[in-house]
């Protein structure tokens, strides 16, 4: 039998978790932290003008914010490096869905996202950025 997350508990259930992420992200002993996550969504080339329009989604969202670990780097062969930032943002609230070309400002550092992942629910995006130049 090939079940979706979904499909492992209720509806009901999936709410009181969508609950619970939703206050722990509020929680201040928890320290979240807001960024912006900006995800390209159209791309408009004017020939006429040599121009391209760019559209995003500019979602300003609290996080859990933590680094990359040595072991996590080392595990990773070669797609995680030391400096990595994971990012843990409730799916609900992204206005779109994240891609690898979507970018994460936190603070004065924009970071470009190498890995994006979610939950089996679905309720939980984790994002894994570089700092670019």
């Amino acid at each position: 039998m090939n079940l979706r997350g979904s499909d492992l508990i209720s509806p009901v259930m999936k709410a009181a978790l969508a609950a619970d992420l939703t206050a722990l992200l509020g929680d201040a002993q928890v320290t979240p932290t807001t960024v912006v996550v900006s995800t390209t969504t159209g791309r408009a080339i004017n020939d006429a003008a040599g121009t391209v329009t760019i559209t995003s989604d500019d979602d300003t969202v609290s996080v859990l914010r933590c680094e990359v670990t040595l072991d996590e780097v080392q595990a990773s062969a070669g797609g995680l490096q030391l400096g990595d930032i994971r990012y843990h943002i409730q799916a609900t609230s992204l206005s779109s869905t994240p891609s690898l070309s979507s970018v994460v400002v936190d603070g004065s550092d924009r970071r470009r996202v190498v890995v994006v992942s979610t939950d089996p629910l679905g309720l939980l995006y984790t994002l894994t950025a570089r700092r670019t130049p």
